[in-house]
């Protein structure tokens, strides 16, 4: 058996007290069997009233109960869990216990990632160049994305996505018509999904709205300006799209695949592409809403991103439905990505 792991798993420390997220907001968290049973078998107390009364029973298991504003139940105002203060980390169930770090059997080996949804993944996609280690038990080497046993068919999207990547940044500028026609074509395309996301933000009560995420379409900008503010943003920010693009598309991919091995590589890419999207829209908004670019400002947008896209299945399929119904193919997808960036 062998061993792959990005390369942050390996140096992660959270933040804890300093983190400007929680790591329990944004989600359901679920209880997992054997972690019930440890809460049942507590010995009488106020932490096993407090436990067992935060926990609902849905469908297809036990949850732990989130607040209006998206926060677990167990969460302290100082945002540390009453489970942990007041008893083991032990105690804790598998989603909390090992969060933010991912990890799952890929036919005969074992791949480990992180959840872009802790502010210190986040940080490390929009700062760093992404990699990953390999080990067989003994020998420990590290690795670039080509180096990972993918399929051939999930091997084969990256490859060319990457060669567009790298070809868009190296073609030639494109006319002053062919630049407004894509930029209003790229605004039109945001501004649709934008709408579908709010109607499931709506259906998401543990999800809180992101100050500034969609507020600029609301605003009724004439088409010169919103094409002149596009060009702002795609100068401001083409290198560092371009470079964060690059990582975010082989992180979410080696994460995807360890987190649904089974899916398909066009599936996979597409809906990586749809997150990617969704975060320029995200990007683009605030910069022109709450005009803000700093570190803080990006990852917490990279943090909702994720949530929102990832962390509850039922919304992660209805956003790529929509993804599918809005762009049809992914190599139309791609290709705004790619020309934003």
């Amino acid at each position: 058996m062998r061993y792959y792991y990005l390369d942050i798993y390996k140096t992660f420390s959270c933040m804890a007290g300093e983190c400007p997220s929680t790591c329990c907001a944004g989600w359901s968290i679920r209880v997992d069997e054997e972690a019930m049973e440890r809460f049942y078998a507590l010995p009488e107390s106020d932490l096993k009233e407090d436990i067992l009364q935060h926990i609902q029973k849905k469908q297809d298991g036990y949850y732990f109960m989130n607040r209006p504003d998206g926060s677990c139940m167990m969460l302290d105002p100082d945002g540390l869990c009453r489970i942990q203060r007041k008893s083991r980390e032990e105690m804790l169930c598998i989603t909390c216990r090992k969060f933010p770090r991912l990890a799952g059997r890929v036919q005969q080996d074992y791949w480990m990632s992180m959840a872009a949804s802790c502010p210190v993944t986040a940080g490390y996609l929009w700062t760093k160049t992404v990699g990953w280690y390999m080990t067989d038990g003994e020998i420990s080497q590290e690795i670039d994305w080509t180096g990972l046993p993918y399929d051939k068919e999930r091997k084969e999207g990256l490859e060319w996505f990457m060669d567009s990547l790298r070809k868009q940044s190296e073609a030639a500028p494109d006319s002053m018509e062919e630049s407004v026609h894509f930029l209003w074509n790229m605004y039109q395309r945001m501004y649709d999904l934008m709408e579908d996301c709010l109607e499931l933000l709506a259906s998401s009560p543990e999800l809180s709205y992101l100050e500034g995420s969609f507020d600029y379409f609301e605003k009724d900008y004439g088409a010169a300006e919103i094409i002149s503010q596009m060009m702002t943003f795609q100068e401001n920010f083409r290198g560092k799209l371009r470079e964060f693009t690059k990582n975010y598309m082989l992180y979410r991919v080696y994460s995807r695949c360890l987190e649904f091995p089974e899916e398909s590589g066009q599936k996979c890419l597409f809906t990586v592409a749809g997150e990617l999207f969704l975060f320029y829209i995200l990007r683009f908004s605030r910069y022109h809403t709450i005009h803000r670019d700093d570190l803080s400002s990006v990852v917490a947008e990279i943090n909702w991103m994720y949530r929102f896209c990832v962390h509850s299945k039922r919304r992660s399929d209805q956003f790529t439905s929509l993804l599918k119904d809005k762009f049809k193919k992914l190599e139309y997808l791609a290709e705004i990505i790619i020309r934003i960036s």
